[in-house]
């Protein structure tokens, strides 16, 4: 990369950043603002508790707890739409100060400042699977916090009801913490394949084994009911004569409900947080969808070909031979770029009866690839 390269490079770069945070800090405002009685009623409860000494250090900190970690969602949301407004930025200034007539007088293609922020972008990209695939997933339990465990490690404790595993046993659970994994008042139902109760397994909690692919019970009893020998018609018409009582103390319990599992069930992002392999673990375990996994692991790549075919799209917006007034070509950008990129959201997440799950993901890309060869055919430089 030579030297005109790495100065429009960093300029596209210099301007990603800046407009990164500026969106962001605004995000933060708005949510500080609509929030504000959640963190200084967080914050008391911490200076209370004697972790700070007076609410106006302790504001400040909360805010920062509970934003901080959003650093990295917020740029798995908007590298797209941020790399467009970069690239425009970048351009709408070499066109002010005449810098592209300078380079087509010297014989420097336009397409190569083009090509100079395409390379950044793929790269900011890259670093975008390294963050879903790396980073998101240890944030996973503090980026879905609700506004009540601002200042926690993770999220609240609460109740688990009724989650059914793979072999259809039930589990339910007065209170669940996920920082420690652990369940109170632990209750599973077994049931046989016609959904009748088998056995019943009580316990005061129930900490996750991952190990053993289980919960380890803490004074675990487990009762059932099993038929006499004897089971003719009198059993039949009394069924609860024809039973006996039965218990015996557990220790463990073997199923795929896992912390990850119970929280995908209660938070509809978490899973979208997870790893590739710890989504895939979880599709096969049944605590979540097969095809919504296939989505959500396809909708990565498609999403890293989508921010860089609506970048190819966008430049020839800007990428002008002869000085002109930019307000209307940043405009009819603004709108290309944000329904391109929404729709292809929406196309991605969504699913389509009349597709599988991997075609549905990466359609847009289909659709964006020609538009794309030909915006880059039409550019004149």
């Amino acid at each position: 990369m030579g030297l005109l390269d790495r100065w429009i490079a960093m300029r596209f770069l210099g301007n990603f950043a800046l407009i990164f945070s500026v969106m962001f800090l605004f995000g933060v405002s708005i949510d500080t603002i609509l929030q504000l009685d959640s963190y200084i009623d967080a914050s008391r409860m911490a200076v209370d508790a004697g972790r700070f000494s007076s609410l106006w250090t302790a504001v400040p900190v909360a805010v920062v707890d509970f934003n901080a970690p959003r650093v990295f969602q917020f740029f798995a949301y908007l590298l797209g739409l941020c790399s467009v407004a970069a690239a425009g930025f970048t351009v709408t200034q070499m066109v002010r100060t005449r810098e592209l007539v300078a380079m087509l007088s010297a014989g420097v293609s336009l397409w190569r400042v083009g090509l100079a922020m395409v390379a950044v972008a793929v790269g900011l990209n890259l670093l975008q699977l390294i963050n879903g695939e790396l980073i998101l997933p240890r944030l996973a339990p503090m980026l879905v916090r609700e506004t009540e465990s601002i200042l926690q490690a993770g999220v609240r404790g609460f109740p688990v009801r009724l989650v059914q595993d793979i072999n259809g046993t039930l589990i339910l659970a007065q209170s669940f913490e996920p920082a420690t994994e652990t369940a109170q008042h632990f209750l599973v139902i077994e049931r046989d394949e016609r959904g009748g109760a088998t056995r019943r397994i009580e316990a005061r909690s129930a900490t996750w084994n991952q190990e053993r692919g289980g919960w380890t019970l803490v004074e675990g009893l487990a009762s059932g009911r099993a038929a006499p020998a004897n089971s003719g018609d009198a059993s039949r018409a009394n069924p609860n004569a024809a039973r006996i009582d039965r218990s015996e103390a557990i220790d463990f319990v073997a199923t795929d409900i896992s912390p990850k599992s119970i929280l995908a069930r209660r938070f509809r992002g978490f899973a979208q947080l997870l790893s590739a392999p710890q989504i895939a673990e979880l599709a096969r375990d049944g605590g979540l969808d097969q095809g919504v996994a296939t989505r959500i692991v396809g909708q990565r790549f498609a999403g890293a070909c989508v921010n860089l075919l609506m970048l190819v799209i966008c430049l020839p917006f800007f990428l002008l031979r002869e000085p002109q007034k930019m307000l209307r070509p940043s405009v009819v950008c603004a709108v290309v770029s944000v329904t391109g990129l929404l729709g292809s959201l929406f196309v991605m997440t969504v699913p389509l009866p009349f597709l599988p799950a991997t075609v549905g993901v990466f359609l847009p890309v289909a659709l964006l690839m020609p538009i794309a060869a030909g915006r880059v055919g039409s550019l004149r430089t």
